[in-house]
């Protein structure tokens, strides 16, 4: 044991050790190489040694010292006591007070790993994982104030009192592990990872767009009740022998208030699907509700289309059917990345239009049943769901009016 480690104990410095066990980081001191728990020591004894050679050398030199007037004299054999004091004064470095660890040693293996199907989560995760390899997790010491025991209002850095913690980068944030083990925990309550994670996955470009579609399906849901509504205050109002004519002259049959429900529950149920992680299978039923909130809306117009209710009606509601087109269209990109024709379902009318939509709904489609062969549970859900049919040539065009989506039992008449 060097002098200056003997010294430092009678002093009462604190020892790596201990300070490592006493702050639950037993583990990490167990990987500290020699190189690394003499360099902590040093520091550790430093924060002694260092004041009480400083007052030591302060005192030699104050007695070998003769001031005369404005004169200051130190005789050489002072000045050479002086130096032979400063000595034993430990110089540190910047960076002594930490060192870098072995990642591998502290990282739990499930920290890193998805928990959600959203590939903003996936691709963020491997970013923290290449941050983390690139500028390293350290080990930090630092001096604890304490209240000066003799007076109480003021603390004080005596030297024997430490905080320590691990840091991302040598001066970088704080990362509150629990004995030392990095768990996905500990890596989200590191303040900048934490906040990135906010930014970058709850609040990233795959989130924020099933939240805009959730927004504009609830409310061309809501436009088109309310049009539905208007309709059928018409009707009332009319009176049953005119309305009757005019639906029997125009071969139009007034569709029932139930063609919402279906999109509407899809919509909820792809809500709940969001907030336990699932975005595929949210995309997806965001899709499904897409498809049917549009063929909904198209099925309305056709009324509207073969009665005398005026165009006003007609154009609010396709306004309603090409928004909703377009959230499917969002939504097959969104969780595909496969591009919609040119035009989209929104821009075309007549046959072209209906075409527009047959080949939205065949992408759909193909997507749903990529879910559906690794998620089957999901099947039943949307069995229950009445939905609207849409073009024919499509597993959903070829749903009956009043049908289920296509996976199970009719639901009757519209």
């Amino acid at each position: 044991m060097s002098n200056s480690r003997k010294r430092a104990i009678a002093l009462g410095a604190i020892s790596v050790s201990t300070l490592l066990n006493s702050a639950g980081l037993s583990g990490v001191f167990a990987q500290l190489t020699a190189n690394q728990v003499h360099q902590l020591q040093r520091y550790l004894d430093a924060a002694v040694i260092d004041p009480a050679v400083k007052s030591e050398a302060n005192a030699v030199y104050q007695k070998g010292t003769k001031v005369y007037g404005n004169l200051v004299y130190t005789d050489p054999a002072t000045q050479h006591r002086v130096d032979r004091v400063m000595r034993d004064y430990i110089t540190i470095d910047e960076f002594d007070d930490t060192v870098r660890l072995d990642l591998a040693k502290l990282l739990d293996p499930k920290a890193l790993k998805p928990t959600t199907d959203n590939p903003d989560e996936a691709a963020y995760l491997e970013s923290v994982r290449k941050r983390l390899e690139r500028t390293g997790v350290w080990l930090r010491v630092a001096p604890k104030p304490v209240k000066d025991t003799g007076d109480q209002s003021r603390w004080i850095n005596d030297g024997k009192h430490f905080d320590v913690w691990l840091s991302l980068g040598p001066r970088g944030d704080k990362i509150p592990a629990k004995d030392g083990r990095i768990d996905r925990e500990a890596l989200l309550s590191t303040r900048v990872i934490g906040a990135d994670y906010w930014t970058k996955v709850d609040k990233g470009p795959v989130q924020r767009a099933l939240d805009t579609q959730v927004t504009m399906l609830r409310s061309q849901i809501e436009d088109g009740m309310a049009l539905h509504a208007e309709m059928a205050k018409i009707r009332r109002e009319a009176g049953r022998i005119v309305t009757g004519a005019s639906d029997l002259l125009g071969g139009a049959d007034f569709p029932s208030y139930d063609i919402w429900e279906g999109p509407n529950k899809l919509v909820i149920d792809a809500m709940r699907m969001m907030n336990a992680g699932s975005t595929w299978g949210a995309g997806n039923l965001l899709i499904v509700a897409a498809v049917s909130v549009r063929n909904a809306a198209n099925l309305l117009n056709r009324y509207i289309d073969k009665t005398t209710t005026g165009a006003e009606r007609s154009v609010k509601v396709l306004k309603v059917a090409r928004t909703a087109g377009k959230v499917a269209e969002v939504g097959i990109l969104v969780v595909s990345g496969v591009g919609i024709v040119a035009g989209g379902a929104g821009a075309a009318g007549g046959g072209a239009a209906a075409a527009a939509d047959a080949e939205v709904d065949a992408l759909a489609e193909k997507e749903l049943a990529k879910y559906l062969a690794r998620n089957p549970e999901l099947e039943a859900e949307l069995n229950s769901v009445k939905l609207v049919p849409g073009p024919k040539g499509t597993i959903l065009g070829n749903v009956k009016g009043g049908h289920s989506a296509g996976f199970g039992q009719g639901w009757g008449k519209w």
